[in-house]
């Protein structure tokens, strides 16, 4: 079962995809969400946070508030389909902030 793979490669292990219609609606929402936050905080990068879409007039700042909140509440709907506990998810949160301010910090002394 393994002739032809790289010896050098650690050996694969089996997996299953996800066939569930509903995880698969779950997950997908929240990737496709998590997607357009990242076109969202992109174009606030590229062409300025109180910049305005060329075609559309929504502020980029707008946009990016309404990105966010889908992906909050998607990250809400696949908490409570998998069951995933709140307290479990900010713990987390918690440490990914002391870590980021900490980190902007290092930034800011910079001269």
């Amino acid at each position: 079962m393994t002739e032809g793979l790289n010896p050098t490669m650690k050996q694969p292990s089996p997996w299953h995809p996800c066939l569930d219609p509903v995880e698969l609606a779950v997950l997908g929402k929240l990737a496709e969400e998590s997607g357009e936050l990242t076109s969202a905080a992109t174009r606030c990068i590229i062409q300025g946070w109180d910049e305005s879409h060329p075609s559309t007039g929504k502020a980029n700042s707008d946009w990016l508030l309404e990105e966010m909140a889908d992906v909050l509440a998607g990250i809400a709907v696949t908490l409570d389909h998998f069951g995933i506990s709140r307290e479990e998810l900010n713990a987390r949160v918690e440490i990914k902030i002391e870590h980021l301010k900490g980190w902007h910090k290092l930034i800011e002394a910079q001269p």
